[in-house]
């Protein structure tokens, strides 16, 4: 034990502390270095300032990576038609290589591997992130496609917000880990269920009835009676996007 004590106290003798006095100076001059780079950053891209704080609320984005992803993608996104096409540019989509209605390989395309790259490493950020929508993303598709895949994905949906708060302004609207045990909660149960019976207990589920809304309470608009009932603030259900209706072809004119 003496001696562990005598190691972790040290006898440095002058040669040692020269030695260490070189390298605090060069980590010092390193700081420095990047703190006059972080100032010219700020300096040049002022005019984001704005943008920036916003992107930064989005978990796994920081200050950093948001200044990454503006100078990659610039603010002008009505060259992208929509976050697929960017994602797709970017290389962050699934390829798509068939023949004869078979698949051979999801692997993604070629794209800007420096955007690529960031939003990856904001994906891995953002699976550590407690109670977040992306945290639930990530380990829904790890449990199936493994964890690489699954930050890829996660990079891809990372990237269809940034599109939406560039395009359309706002910031990151959080929906909570238990955003899918919400939106399909008969699943989520019969999933558990089977994991308790995998373990040798025997489950028998009974459901808790839905408050009911009192005559004077009136159930806003955009928020159905279930959410309603079970005291969420915002609709789960709720899909204001028209569904795409099949074989919309319009008729040609000799088949008018």
């Amino acid at each position: 034990m003496g001696a562990l004590v005598l190691a972790l106290d040290g006898r440095p003798d002058a040669h040692f502390r020269w030695m260490l006095s070189r390298l605090l100076r060069k980590l010092d001059g390193l700081d420095a270095e990047l703190a006059e780079i972080d100032a010219q950053l700020d300096e040049q891209m002022s005019e984001q300032a704005e943008l920036i704080e916003r992107l930064s609320t989005i978990p796994g984005v920081d200050r950093t990576t948001a200044q990454a992803v503006i100078a990659e993608l610039g603010t002008d996104m009505s060259i992208f038609p929509d976050a697929a096409h960017l994602a797709s540019w970017a290389g962050l989509c699934p390829g798509n290589a068939e023949s004869a209605g078979k698949r051979f390989s999801g692997r993604t395309r070629k794209g800007d591997r420096y955007l690529r790259r960031i939003l990856v490493q904001s994906a891995w950020a953002a699976a550590r992130t407690k109670n977040c929508f992306l945290r639930a993303l990530f380990f829904r598709i790890a449990g199936k496609r493994g964890l690489k895949k699954a930050a890829v994905a996660v990079a891809h949906r990372v990237l269809a917000i940034i599109w939406r708060i560039i395009r359309d302004g706002g910031v990151y609207e959080e929906r909570g880990g238990d955003y899918f045990d919400r939106r399909d909660p008969q699943r989520t149960a019969q999933k558990l269920t089977r994991r308790l019976e995998h373990i040798g207990f025997q489950v028998e589920i009974k459901r808790r009835p839905i408050d009911t809304v009192p005559p004077d309470q009136v159930v806003p608009a955009d928020v159905c009676g279930k959410c309603h009932g079970w005291r969420l603030g915002q609709c789960i259900h709720h899909n204001p996007r028209p569904k795409r209706r099949r074989n919309s072809r319009k008729p040609l004119p000799s088949e008018g």
